[in-house]
């Protein structure tokens, strides 16, 4: 199995963490490593982490001196990987563990079957047998949200805003060199950043077998306006963001 090290943004995460789940996943797969990124929290999280980093030599964490927002807690995360882990493959993943750790060996068994593969992106797609759970106002804002990238972007992907994500090392050194220009669709400028034609042939979108929407998560409609400003700024012609 290759080696996989997941970057997981945390921002006032002590309450929804469920850190018990991390140590299991880590005994249960001797191949996986985690790396927690404080994103300037008020509330305990630093402390949890701490403990967590404490707890086993898989888990590591990072403490940010300012809150720089989830794009840049994550690329902080992934520099410091490609820098100092020598992990085959390289990824976030939500801290609210909306996307379950039982699915992180999907994401990684199409990398030992594709030779060349640049990066597997979970989708949550509602397909048949699958256990996808939105809240009704979040499900509104996010097909909208799918909605506008598609038909803006022409991104040639369903879900680009899963935080569920694992590229081949050497394609995440190239992807999160440069800072990101957007918040809330930083996961679009990955795709930018991709190609058209890497996202068509090295890329697998892998549709979850299930989801959950976690309370608090912040995207809703008032964000619209936001996401708006952001789809000017990223451009998929060039693929140079």
């Amino acid at each position: 199995m290759k080696t996989l090290s997941l970057v997981v943004p945390c921002r006032n995460e002590f309450r929804r963490m469920r850190a018990g789940e991390f140590l299991e996943a880590v005994e249960r797969w001797p191949w996986l490593s985690f790396c927690f990124v404080d994103d300037g929290s008020t509330d305990a999280t630093a402390e949890r982490l701490e403990w967590l980093s404490n707890a086993s030599p898989s888990m590591h964490a990072i403490n940010l001196p300012k809150r720089v927002g989830k794009a840049g807690a994550v690329r902080a995360g992934i520099r410091h990987l490609c820098e100092h882990s020598h992990a085959d493959l390289i990824g976030f993943w939500d801290a609210d563990l909306a996307t379950p750790l039982a699915e992180i060996p999907r994401f990684v068994e199409p990398f030992e079957a594709q030779k060349g593969l640049s990066a597997v992106i979970g989708s949550r797609w509602p397909h048949l047998g699958a256990d996808i759970k939105r809240s009704s106002h979040r499900g509104l804002a996010s097909a909208a949200v799918r909605m506008l990238i598609r038909r803006v972007l022409k991104v040639p992907v369903w879900d680009t805003q899963c935080g569920a994500k694992v590229f081949a090392r050497e394609v995440a050194a190239e992807v999160f060199a440069r800072a990101f220009r957007t918040r809330w669709l930083f996961d679009v400028e990955i795709l930018a950043r991709l190609g058209c034609d890497r996202l068509r042939s090295h890329v697998i979108e892998l549709p979850l077998k299930s989801w959950f929407d976690v309370p608090g998560s912040k995207l809703g409609l008032g964000s619209f306006a936001s996401i708006l400003r952001e789809l000017a700024v990223v451009s998929f012609k060039t693929g140079n963001m």
